[in-house]
């Protein structure tokens, strides 16, 4: 079952998702993309994952919007494919951190290995606006990856501590109540 956060369509299997499936089918079953499943991203979320939910998104919101829908939903699952594990990555003396720099590396990465229109590149390069205040979206579409990015993001960090937290919450409660 392929799924996206917060989502209840299996992506290979629900008429639903069938649209969004032949758009990047060829993507989600390349050996690069599948190597992002090797690296964790946010909280317990492959980096893999993270693309799917993003892409996901992106392309639902898109395509409401009457956006470039495949375009989107094609640079969501290629915008951090930087392929190294950025917890233990350390940065060479004068080398930006991470944050500022993965975005170009996921770009020169997917340049190399797929053809991507001008419109996917941005969608890319630029998806860590306002972090990276230079690179300014150009598109609408790449407004949308922007805001996708940190709620997927959002998704995969604070709500599973939340649920651990409101977890040993009701463990403490009922243990007060029990003594």
């Amino acid at each position: 079952m392929l799924k996206a956060i917060g989502s209840k369509l299996d992506l290979l299997r629900d008429q639903k998702a069938k649209a969004y499936y032949c758009l990047v089918s060829d993507l989600l079953e390349n050996e690069l993309v599948l190597k992002m499943k090797e690296f964790t991203h946010h909280g317990n979320t492959t980096c893999f994952q993270h693309c799917l939910n993003v892409s996901y998104y992106n392309y639902v919101i898109c395509r409401f919007f009457s956006l470039n829908a495949r375009a989107a939903a094609r640079a969501g699952l290629l915008h951090d494919l930087f392929l190294y594990d950025w917890h233990t990555y350390k940065p060479e003396k004068g080398e930006r951190l991470h944050g500022f720099t993965h975005a170009e590396t996921a770009l020169k990465n997917a340049k190399e290995n797929f053809y991507l229109s001008e419109l996917e590149s941005d969608i890319i390069k630029k998806h860590m606006f306002p972090l990276n205040i230079t690179a300014v979206p150009r598109y609408r579409e790449t407004i949308v990856i922007v805001l996708v990015d940190k709620y997927c993001g959002m998704l995969e960090t604070v709500i599973p501590r939340l649920k651990k937290a409101g977890e040993f919450f009701h463990r403490f409660v009922k243990v007060k109540h029990s003594a």
